[in-house]
């Protein structure tokens, strides 16, 4: 069955440690490994048929508007690879919106790869699952497109929840759930605040960096990578403590901010200052840096912090458990 409207979303994340052992001049070394958490933040996509009425056989919406003629004149490199990907050419009306800014560190053009590739399919009447879903916009953002990002964004907006990704040499991903008590992940994100930089970065542009510097930051990542592990281990254990927890990420942030001299700014720099001055246990700098959201964890309820940055937009996460999914389609 063919449908004449599908309505998408897929989550943002919070990368808690590992970011930057998921890119494959790494991985295919070293096993790469990740944690991060899927968020109640999400990407939007809505597809329709377009009426061969209408003059255009393309009408797409996002931070622009394209009419166009053909999917060769498509000037969105995402939706013309996703349509290329799935050899699609039929008439469509595409819009897209999100919950939060772009290029903020939480994984929205790989969310919104991801929603796309789902409506897409859903258009066509094809069931699809996670892994498919996250190889295949994997395979547009990282192949066709030469992206220099890593795979951990792509999962976890296809899958939700919180996880632990080991990405391994012959590209193959392996996916544990964390089941964690859900009163005990509530209770570590309802003590996490996301606090907006006001800046907005291109992740392509840090990372090429990190990889000309790939040599130099080989023991780095490694040592990132025993960091996820000690991680998962603190986080399974029964006497799991927020301060144990909080020094990793730090730890972590720390490694990371030696890989390049432009994952940090001044910005950063001073939320992170202000952060501290309130006993925070753990902060770090959200996805490939310069930009974004600083995370920080408190040993209390974000909401007693919330006050305390009258100058900063942010806001306290919540998990998504759900991964990519059909909204309506009709």
């Amino acid at each position: 069955m063919r449908y004449q409207s599908v309505l998408t979303l897929a989550p943002l994340r919070i990368s808690f440690i590992g970011g930057g052992t998921d890119i494959n001049y790494f991985y295919r070394n070293n096993p790469g490994k990740v944690i991060s958490a899927s968020i109640n933040k999400y990407v939007y996509v809505h597809i329709k048929n377009h009426d061969p009425l209408f003059q255009e056989r393309y009408r797409i919406s996002y931070s622009e508007v394209e009419h166009t003629q053909s999917r060769a004149e498509i000037k969105n490199q995402i939706i013309k690879s996703c349509l290329e990907l799935l050899n699609l050419d039929e008439p469509l009306q595409i819009s897209t919106s999100a919950d939060l800014p772009t290029s903020s560190g939480l994984g929205s053009s790989s969310s919104f790869t991801v929603a796309l590739l789902l409506a897409l399919h859903q258009m066509e009447g094809r069931s699809v699952g996670p892994a498919q879903l996250a190889e295949e916009a994997a395979h547009v953002e990282i192949s066709m497109l030469k992206s220099p990002i890593g795979k951990q964004d792509q999962y976890a907006a296809a899958f939700g929840g919180l996880n632990y990704y080991e990405f391994l040499s012959d590209d193959s991903v392996k996916i544990q759930s964390l089941f964690v008590p859900k009163s005990q992940t509530n209770f570590l994100l309802s003590n996490s605040l996301l606090l907006w930089t006001g800046e907005t970065r291109s992740a392509s542009k840090v990372l090429q960096d990190q990889e000309k510097n790939y040599n130099s930051n080989e023991v780095i990542l490694n040592n990132l990578t025993k960091l996820v592990d000690e991680f998962k281990s603190t986080l399974l254990n029964k006497d799991r403590k927020l301060i144990e927890i909080g020094r990793i990420i730090t730890s972590g942030w720390e490694l990371k901010e030696k890989l390049s001299n432009l994952i940090s700014t001044p910005q950063v720099k001073e939320i992170i200052n202000e952060v501290k001055l309130q006993n925070c246990l753990g902060y770090k700098l959200l996805g490939a840096g310069s930009g974004g959201f600083v995370y920080a964890l408190f040993n209390d309820s974000s909401k007693k912090y919330i006050s305390k940055f009258p100058t900063r937009r942010s806001f306290i996460p919540e998990l998504d458990n759900l991964g990519a999914r059909v909204v309506s389609s009709n």
